[in-house]
């Protein structure tokens, strides 16, 4: 490589980290200043504690604290545990090929969009319930039940865990790839130990400080959440952040200044849970190896459960996605009929007039978002591959944005371009999706990029004697596949993202997501599946075509398809 490309790729490094932390720091600090009175937008130049007294008086605050601990931390666990569980009992099955060719397009659903389809699903006017009435419960009406909205949070949790449960998958297999999973229960097995021993004593604490950071992820974010919450969490009281978003979406200023502490105490929370999490799985790895070293023999359990959970949560999925489908060409539906008593194409055909503008916005967004990501984050590995020991420097500033509330940063960077007169741009909207585009572009990315056999870059410099040259003709070309893999889910978080949208678009930058959860509120539910429809729709066709196009365009080089 050149003296003049040496210096050009140290270009993508800085550009990311400063696209990455300076909005986090900027951010940060102006949604301090107004947690502690300073907020010279609504002419308060006075430092006080009174916004903190404020907040601790307000009468639902500790609810909304204890509620938010109880479904984010149940959510999580139970994501990692059945996971855990689900790969003990199929790996290296039918059910685990089953697995890997079916994740993607689960992966692949917005949050939002799974929440909507459960509430169809699961609401006391919901297919499930209509599936049973009258014959079995007599019910001629809905009932007054809380299947969804529920004060516990419970059909929140099961949103979360259903969504979450593909992405710990994901992780855990590829964790996997990095251990040598076979020998171990080779070796295991042959000193008369259960497979399922072996994973319990050996491999699941090798897995779980591999899949660490993304488990602090999935917990932040169940922590955090405020759309899923908004759709199908309990109302009275509210989560804590979206009790936050509330007080920050009150016309009333004074209530900012609130929304600005409250994010600081659920900063907190999440901090206080990540150390929790630390301390627990020392606790977890001491008590494993102790209980391994004892040698004492169990007998293998049965695995009929996990795969009967992974059935059932194949149905909920599909029926969900139905259910969505049915609505979405529904003229009349009255309850309890398991069917529509009338079917019609009208809100497919008058789409035009409330889908086009969130369509067009979210397809523009998502893909310079995805497509600016994945070239900065090429050019990041680029660098790294010529440098030592950077992993851990990386990792801590891919995984900041996802691990730190969106609350706590995003309303001091709508407070710092609303100063400039940028906020509700379409252009700033994308810089604020590639924050949290960029990191799920670079994990999906690196592993791959990493595994690159660098001889086939050396043949091909000897033979072209131009790096740039051999790395378009060559390195890129053979790295089609999990390129288009990242750009597709680059393209799936940026459709699902809905407080950076709101936050940064003031409102005036509509999306799929944003108008969706606006209708799941209380709008017509035919209009509602079209919009979920079409959200669902995108980011699956976009890993359609990242799985497809490389197997058509390199169909006759067999060696481009491993």
């Amino acid at each position: 490589m050149s003296e003049l490309s040496k210096k050009a790729v140290v270009l993508f490094p800085v550009v990311t980290c400063a696209l990455l932390m300076l909005p986090l720091l900027f951010g940060f600090i102006d949604t301090v200043l107004p947690a502690f009175g300073y907020f010279p937008i609504a002419s308060k130049h006075q430092f006080s504690l009174s916004v903190w007294q404020q907040l601790f008086s307000y009468s639902s605050l500790w609810q909304s604290v204890l509620l938010t601990l109880f479904t984010g931390w149940t959510a999580a666990l139970l994501s990692l545990i059945s996971a855990l569980w689900l790969i003990m009992h199929c790996y290296q099955s039918r059910w685990w090929q089953f697995l890997e060719k079916t994740l993607a397009p689960f992966l692949a659903i917005p949050h939002a969009a799974m929440a909507i389809a459960l509430l169809f699903l699961l609401a006391p006017s919901g297919w499930l319930m209509r599936l049973v009435s009258p014959w079995l419960t007599d019910f001629s009406y809905p009932p007054l039940w809380q299947t969804t909205q529920d004060a516990w949070g419970l059909s929140l949790i099961l949103a979360l865990w259903v969504k979450e449960l593909p992405f710990m998958l994901l992780v855990l297999m590829s964790a996997c790839s990095q251990l040598p999973v076979k020998r171990s229960l080779a070796l295991g097995q042959s000193f008369a130990y259960s497979s399922q021993q072996v994973w319990r004593d050996i491999l699941f604490p090798q897995l779980i400080k591999r899949i660490r950071l993304p488990f602090f992820t999935v917990l932040a974010f169940s922590l955090t959440v405020v759309d899923v919450a908004q759709i199908i969490g309990p109302s009275k009281p509210v989560t804590f952040a979206l009790l936050v978003w509330q007080w920050f979406s009150d016309s009333n200023i004074d209530m900012r200044l609130v929304g600005a502490a409250g994010s600081l105490l659920l900063l907190a929370v999440v901090l206080l849970s990540v150390a929790l999490c630390i301390g627990l799985e020392k606790l977890y790895l001491t008590r494993q190896l102790n209980k391994a070293m004892q040698g004492v023999r169990k007998s293998a359990s049965s695995g009929k459960l996990a795969r009967g959970l992974l059935v059932t949560l194949v149905l909920s999925l599909v029926l969900s996605l139905l259910v969505i489908l049915v609505w979405s060409i529904t003229w009349r539906w009255r309850f309890p009929d398991v069917l529509p008593a009338q079917w019609s194409l009208h809100y497919w055909q008058q789409a035009g007039s409330y889908l086009l503008s969130p369509l067009f916005n979210s397809l523009g967004i998502a893909f310079s978002s995805a497509a600016i990501s994945l070239i900065l984050v090429v050019g990041c590995l680029e660098y790294q591959l010529k440098q030592a020991n950077t992993s851990r420097w990386w990792s801590i500033v891919m995984y900041l944005p996802l691990l730190l509330p969106q609350v706590v940063f995003l309303f001091g960077v709508q407070v710092q371009l609303f100063k400039y007169r940028l906020d509700g741009n379409l252009i700033t909207v994308i810089w604020a999706h590639i924050i949290f585009v960029l990191p799920y572009v670079y994990l999906s990315l690196v592993g791959s990029y990493r595994a690159f056999d660098k001889r086939y870059m050396q043949a091909a410099v000897s033979l072209s004697h131009s790096y740039w040259r051999s790395f378009m003709a060559v390195k890129l070309p053979m790295l089609t596949r999990p390129l288009g893999l990242a750009f597709a889910i680059g393209f799936a978080v940026s459709i699902a993202q809905y407080l950076p949208t709101l936050f940064v678009g003031a409102g005036r930058v509509s999306t799929l997501t944003t108008e969706a959860v606006a209708l799941a509120s209380g709008g017509d539910r035919r209009v509602t599946a079209v919009m979920v429809i079409w959200q669902t729709l995108l980011p699956l066709l976009v890993y359609s075509a990242a799985i497809a196009w490389p197997k058509w365009r390199y169909r006759h080089f067999r060696g481009m398809h491993s």
